[in-house]
């Protein structure tokens, strides 16, 4: 796949091409469908972020009407297309997101454009749909450290829910985490922490405080007093976020035969793995420091609840390799009757179980 120069001459008269990535003028056009860009590294990005997946898509709702006689015949096609929009709205928006679980950032920004585009078309220029777009791009950019960009992302958000008093609690903590992550990187971190703690309060409202989809917001705000190299506090927000999740995947693996639950996404999971990774991590290095029982625990909890997570992910060779290193620092620490000893000892004979039936 590759981009083609612009045939200047079968050119419509007055009509400009611009980038689907930038805006600005465009001087290629994608071999496989009618999309337009400036360079061809716009061009590279746009297809392994988004375009492998919607080339054939695109070529369908940018190709010229056809003349079709009834009324009942326009309606029809009508529908069609919108339909493939939604589809493809939906597509988009869980494409942008894995990237920027996986830290793509640039790989998202395609995604995310293409889907503010598709909000656009089937909901209107001001609907609230329109703001995990938004937010989406917002996050992209903030990764990119283009703090400026990501802020008129979030203040277009930001404007939209005040237009629309009847947006969600949900939308209103996505909106606080990402002003609290746009603070925080411009190191103004008291207005970080306000932003993160309004996010915990309406992740709380919508879910509920032990819920696993208001773990992030604890996780955040433990990373601003990480910055700010308060220990103890972000090990508490830490402590919380493992608990949350480890709490979802012990009932997890007591009620269910393999199947992952309807509560968390795969992009939520695939966040939560990395959000684990990163506290497990920090403890390492705290447990360099101390060399005591209390943080070899929190190391052997963070590595305990990855083994639940790579089993809920179906990698339970990955998963059994976690629960055996923290099973050997739970037996050296506290010992063979402590709770937590126990449940990993059973989780650990669920897997071995569960990979017999395999």
């Amino acid at each position: 796949m590759t981009a083609v120069p612009i045939n200047q001459l079968a050119r419509n008269k007055g009509v400009k091409y611009t980038c689907e990535i930038t805006g600005s003028p465009a001087a290629l056009v994608c071999s496989e469908c009618p999309v337009y860009f400036a360079t061809h590294e716009h061009f590279d990005i746009w297809w392994r972020g988004i375009g492998n997946l919607i080339a054939q898509d695109i070529v369908v709702l940018r190709a010229p009407p056809k003349m079709i006689g009834s009324e009942e015949e326009r309606k029809r096609r009508s529908e069609e297309l919108m339909g493939i929009r939604k589809e493809l709205l939906e597509l988009c928006t869980e494409t942008a997101q894995k990237f920027l679980v996986q830290g793509k950032y640039e790989l998202a920004v395609p995604g995310a454009l293409q889907s503010l585009k598709f909000a656009i078309d089937v909901f209107g220029s001001e609907a609230t749909e329109l703001v995990p777009s938004y937010l989406l791009l917002a996050e992209a950019n903030l990764g990119l450290r283009r703090l400026k960009i990501a802020e008129e992302f979030l203040s277009l958000a930001n404007w939209n829910i005040l237009k629309h008093p009847q947006a969600g609690s949900s939308m209103m903590s996505n909106l606080q985490r990402n002003f609290g992550r746009l603070y925080a990187a411009q190191q103004r971190y008291n207005e970080a922490l306000q932003a993160f703690a309004t996010d915990i309060y309406h992740s709380s409202l919508e879910f509920g405080p032990e819920n696993i989809r208001s773990a992030p917001s604890y996780f955040h705000m433990g990373r601003v007093f990480q910055s700010h190299q308060k220990s103890d506090r972000a090990a508490s927000f830490y402590g919380k976020v493992v608990d949350v999740y480890s709490k979802f995947l012990e009932s997890w693996m007591a009620e269910s035969t393999g199947e992952q639950s309807a509560e968390i996404t795969s992009v939520e999971i695939e966040e939560a793995i990395e959000i684990v990774k990163h506290i497990t991590e920090y403890h390492e290095k705290r447990s360099d420091a101390e060399q005591s029982d209390h943080s070899r625990m929190d190391v052997a909890e963070g590595r305990y609840t990855l083994g639940l997570m790579l089993a809920y992910t179906g990698d339970l060779v990955g998963g059994k390799e976690y629960l055996q290193a923290c099973q050997e620092t739970f037996l050296s620490t506290v010992g063979t009757e402590h709770a937590k000893t126990k449940a990993c000892q059973k989780h650990l004979e669920t897997l071995e179980k569960r990979s017999a039936l395999m």
